[in-house]
């Protein structure tokens, strides 16, 4: 992970274009690298019925290929950061942006997703399982909405706050979480930096 805010170090620092004639010196104007937000690294806590809240902190990458449309991951790191046995919860998910403010270094925007969520009690497996069979893991549809605001302290990057509820229909949360239904709700906060 350190390479990555490395790169983001870099490209903070690297220069920017010129301000506009008549801008002035005291407004940074925001250029990000693509003309848009490209990626950003989150860390946050993500919480859901059966999800043990303090085991393990929830990360975040989101890429945006486009100003509207972006594509996000966040869990805990089961079978690649650790190995631990404590019930566990991943999201892939598409976001577009519903509506977008911008004002001056800040900008704030509500994002509504829809993807897959990944329950699982014990080591990652590779793959998706959506069935109620797995006593290990069970993945199913999510819907989400999420508020979204960036700071720009240089023109290049920007530090990100995230808020993001949402449901999921995980047939085998039950058998894998304990969860009294397979209908699960879910909630979590993260914050990063991005370019």
């Amino acid at each position: 992970m350190r390479p990555a805010f490395a790169l983001i170090g870099l490209l903070a620092a690297a220069p920017a274009a010129a301000d506009p004639p008549g801008a002035g010196s005291t407004h940074t104007l925001r250029r990000p690298i693509a003309g848009h937000p490209v990626l950003h690294l989150r860390g946050g806590v993500d919480a859901a019925p059966g999800l043990g809240a303090g085991d393990r902190p929830t990360i975040c990458g989101e890429l945006a290929p486009h100003r509207a449309v972006s594509f996000e991951a966040c869990g805990r790191g089961s079978g690649t950061l650790h190995t631990d046995s404590i019930p566990d919860a991943m999201h892939l998910r598409v976001r577009a942006v519903a509506a977008r403010v911008e004002r001056g270094r800040l900008d704030a925007a509500l994002l509504p997703g829809l993807g897959v969520m990944e329950v699982q009690n014990g080591a990652d497996r590779p793959g998706l399982r959506f069935s109620a069979d797995d006593p290990v893991e069970s993945a199913g549809p999510e819907v989400s909405l999420s508020a979204q605001g960036r700071w720009y302290p240089t023109p290049r990057a920007y530090l990100v706050m995230d808020v993001n509820v949402g449901v999921a229909h995980v047939p085998g949360a039950p058998t894998v979480m304990g969860a009294a239904s397979p209908i699960l709700p879910f909630a979590g906060i993260s914050a990063g930096a991005g370019f």
